[in-house]
């Protein structure tokens, strides 16, 4: 495996990915190759001390995420406590995950990124596949569009008709960007599929923002992430671009995620 960085790795990445990472600063000394973090080692949000009142905030925070939160949309907002201690906590799901595996997944994504970020008063990491998010900080951080820091990771092997293909990709993307900003304050995820330029090849695509974001905003988010693809991962069979407010996958080997008449849409 060959891996490009811009600054210290701060995950294991699964062996068929090459990963770009977009940060500030980072920490490599997770074990699980499903969890993908950044830590605020720039210090810009501060320390917390164990035991201290934005420590036992965001103790609560996560116990009512995680336990409280009814998770029927796969997204959670919690903020709780005063002044410089309050702790502003978001959790996001896949759209296709149903509540329980939603909050399992959250759980999982609790016990590593507080292991992984000690003490960091903001901090965030995608759990399983991206099949959830977890972040958390001292600011506010809900409604807003923030693209970074961000991770791209795509499959190693070309597309064998790769300029038609790549016109096919573009396509589903744009084609699924503009289904899933209409999207409500609940959800903004949409799947689909479109027939690849060989024979018998079908791309898998999935767009998603935090529905907490405007559709100008979500459309905002996926316009960059869009135009990265081809900067990134032009001519590749599967590519990732996972940003804090909004992340997209495209995969042709096969179907990653799990289909729902509720909200899959294949694309004519």
């Amino acid at each position: 495996m060959s891996i490009l960085s811009l600054t210290p790795l701060s995950f294991l990445c699964n062996l068929f990915l090459i990963t770009i990472l977009l940060t500030s600063k980072s920490k490599a000394d997770n074990n699980d190759q499903n969890f993908h973090y950044f830590c605020d080692q720039n210090n810009d949000r501060g320390n917390y001390i164990t035991g201290d009142t934005y420590h036992n905030n965001l103790r609560i925070a996560f116990m009512h995420l995680t336990h409280t939160s009814k998770l029927d949309y796969g997204f959670s907002n919690t903020i709780y406590g005063q002044s410089n201690d309050k702790v502003n906590l978001i959790g996001i799901c896949r759209g296709d995950l149903n509540p329980e595996d939603c909050r399992k997944c959250l759980i999982g994504s609790k016990f590593n990124l507080t292991q992984a970020c000690p003490n960091k008063k903001e901090a965030i990491g995608w759990y399983e596949d991206e099949k959830c998010m977890l972040r958390y900080s001292d600011r506010s951080i809900l409604g807003l569009n923030e693209i970074g820091p961000a991770y791209f990771a795509w499959n190693l092997n070309n597309a064998t008709l790769a300029d038609q293909f790549n016109v096919v990709v573009k396509q589903l993307l744009n084609d699924l960007k503009s289904k899933a900003i209409k999207g409500d304050s609940n959800r903004k995820y949409v799947v689909g599929t479109l027939p690849g330029p060989s024979s018998g090849e079908i791309i898998y695509g999935l767009v998603q923002c935090t529905p907490d974001l405007s559709g100008p905003q979500c459309d905002d988010c996926l316009i960059s992430s869009i135009a990265e693809v081809s900067r990134c991962c032009s001519n590749r069979i599967g590519a990732r671009i996972v940003r804090p407010s909004c992340n997209l996958r495209f995969e042709t080997s096969y179907q990653f995620y799990q289909p729902s008449a509720a909200l899959a849409s294949n694309l004519p």
